[in-house]
C-alpha cells in the first residue's frame, strides 16, 4: 500500500500542476485538429517536442526551488534587464486574459453541450445574456474550487483532473490504433500540403499547426509560472532530483501519451469526414468520439467528449489566471505567494477571472479557434522566456553549484532556436488573424 502512495505522489506536485494546466482546451484543439486536418502526418512533432518540454520546465523549476523566497520577474529584473520584466509582463497579462476568456467560451460550450443546452446548428450559439450568465456562474464555480482548501488542495484536485482527461481521450483514440501503419509513418518528420477549406480563402497550413501544438506545450507562461508553483509548494535542493523525474512522468510520458492519443482520435474519426477541413468548433469535433466508440455506444461519444473538455479548459484557466497573478502581485513587489491569508491575491484572481468570463461571450471567434489562436500568439514570446530560462539557470549567483549542465543547455538552447525559427515564420500570420 506504501509504494502505491509513493507511485501515486508522483503525480501530485508543480509538475502535476502545469501538466493539468498544460493538458487543457488548447492542447486538446491544437492536437485534435492536427489529426483531423493533416490525418497522422504531424506526429513526428512529439519526438522533438517532448524532451524540450520536460528540460525546459524543469529547467525552470529549479530556479523556483533555489530561489524560493524571490519571484522569478524580480530575479530578471535584478540580475538581467528591468525592461525585458515589463516586456513579458506586457505580454502574458493580455494574452492570458483572452486565453481566459477563451477557456471560459469552451467550458460555456462543453457545459452546454453535456446539458443538452447547446442549440441546433454548429453555428448556433446561446442568447447573449444566457452565455453571460452561464460564464460568470462557471467561472464563480471554479473560483470557489481554487479558494475552498488552498494550494495543496488545489494539486490534488488539478492531479485527480489530468488522469480523467487522460481516460476520457484513452477511449477515443483505442479503435484508431487499428491504422497502426499509418501511424507509424506520421514519425517521419514531414509537412503535408496545405489543406483547402470550402467557403474560405486561406488553406489550413501544416507549419501554423506545427506552432499551435509547441505552444500548447512549451507556453511561455507555463515556464514561469513554475517557479512560482515550486516556491508554493514548498520545493527545495533535496527535492530536485525527485522533481526531474516528475517531469519526465507528467511532462514526457502522461502529456505524451495524452497528446499522441487525442492527435490519433481526431486522425481516426474525423479525417475521414468530407468537411474535416472545416472542423473548428466544439460541437462539430465532438463527432470524434461517436465515431471512435462502438456503435451501441455512440450515443456516449458527445458527453464523454464535452466532459474532457470541460476539464481540460477549466485546469487551464486555474493555471493561466493564477500565473497572471503571480506576476502583477512580484512586479509591484507586493506578497506573491498563494495562501489562504493573501487577500490581495484572491481578489486579483477574482477581478481577473470573472472579467474575463463577463466578456468571452462578445469575442466572436469558434471557442476551439480562439485557443488554438492564442497558442500561436504564445510563440511569439517563447524566445524570451528561453532567453530569461537560459540565463538565470547558468547563474551562479542564482543557482550556486546546481547550475545547468551541458546537456540541459543543449536542449535549452535548440528550444530558443526552433522558437525563433517558428516566431519568424508564423508571428505576422497570427497577428493578423488576432486583429482582423
Amino acid at each position: 500500500m506504501s509504494g502505491l502512495l509513493r507511485a501515486l505522489g508522483n503525480f501530485v506536485g508543480p509538475a502535476a500542476v502545469m501538466a493539468a494546466g498544460t493538458m487543457g482546451a488548447g492542447a486538446i484543439a491544437s492536437f485534435l485538429l492536427a489529426g483531423a486536418w493533416f490525418r497522422y502526418d504531424l506526429l513526428w512533432v512529439l519526438l522533438p517536442l517532448l524532451p524540450l518540454f520536460v528540460v525546459s520546465a524543469d529547467s525552470a523549476s529549479r530556479i523556483g526551488a533555489l530561489s524560493p523566497s524571490t519571484g522569478i520577474l524580480t530575479l530578471v529584473r535584478g540580475r538581467l534587464a528591468p525592461a525585458l520584466a515589463w516586456v513579458i509582463l506586457a505580454l502574458i497579462v493580455p494574452v492570458h486574459f483572452l486565453v481566459t476568456m477563451g477557456q471560459v467560451s469552451v467550458m460555456v460550450s462543453a457545459f452546454s453541450s453535456l446539458v443538452g443546452l447547446a442549440p441546433a446548428g454548429a453555428a448556433a450559439r446561446l442568447p447573449a445574456a444566457v452565455e453571460v450568465v452561464l460564464s460568470v456562474l462557471l467561472a464563480a464555480g471554479v473560483l470557489w474550487l481554487v479558494f475552498s482548501r488552498g494550494y495543496e488542495r488545489m494539486q490534488t484536485v488539478m492531479s485527480c483532473l489530468m488522469v480523467l482527461m487522460f481516460v476520457c481521450f484513452l477511449i477515443v483514440a483505442l479503435r484508431g490504433l487499428s491504422e497502426w501503419r499509418a501511424i507509424l509513418a506520421g514519425f517521419v518528420p514531414a509537412l503535408p500540403p496545405d489543406l483547402p477549406v470550402p467557403g474560405e480563402a486561406d488553406p489550413r497550413v501544416a507549419t501554423s499547426s506545427v506552432i499551435a501544438m509547441v505552444g500548447a506545450a512549451i507556453a511561455p507562461a507555463a515556464l514561469l509560472g513554475l517557479p512560482y508553483m515550486c516556491a508554493d509548494a514548498g520545493s527545495g535542493r533535496a527535492e530536485l532530483t525527485r522533481a526531474f523525474w516528475q517531469s519526465v512522468l507528467n511532462l514526457g510520458f502522461v502529456f505524451g501519451a495524452y497528446a499522441f492519443f487525442v492527435l490519433v482520435a481526431g486522425a481516426f474519426a474525423l479525417y475521414p469526414m468530407a468537411d474535416h477541413a472545416s472542423f473548428a468548433d466544439v460541437g462539430q469535433a465532438s463527432a470524434v468520439l461517436r465515431a471512435a466508440l462502438p456503435e451501441r455506444l455512440a450515443f456516449l461519444g458527445p458527453v464523454i467528449f464535452s466532459l474532457g473538455l470541460f476539464t481540460a479548459a477549466m485546469t487551464t484557466l486555474v493555471v493561466a489566471a493564477q500565473v497572471t497573478i503571480y506576476f502583477m502581485l512580484d512586479m509591484a513587489g507586493k506578497p506573491w505567494r498563494f495562501t489562504a491569508d493573501n487577500r490581495r491575491y484572491h481578489r486579483l484572481l477574482t477581478v481577473f477571472v470573472l472579467g474575463a468570463a463577463a466578456l468571452a461571450p462578445f469575442w466572436d471567434f469558434p471557442a476551439l479557434l480562439k485557443v488554438i489562436l492564442l497558442m500561436g500568439v504564445n510563440v511569439v514570446a517563447i524566445p524570451l522566456v528561453y532567453v530569461i530560462v537560459l540565463a538565470l539557470a547558468n547563474s551562479r549567483a542564482v543557482m550556486g553549484e546546481f547550475r545547468a549542465e551541458w546537456w540541459r543547455n543543449l536542449f535549452l538552447g535548440l528550444g530558443l532556436a526552433v522558437s525563433i525559427a517558428l516566431a519568424i515564420d508564423k508571428a505576422p500570420l497570427y497577428y493578423r488573424m488576432l486583429l482582423g
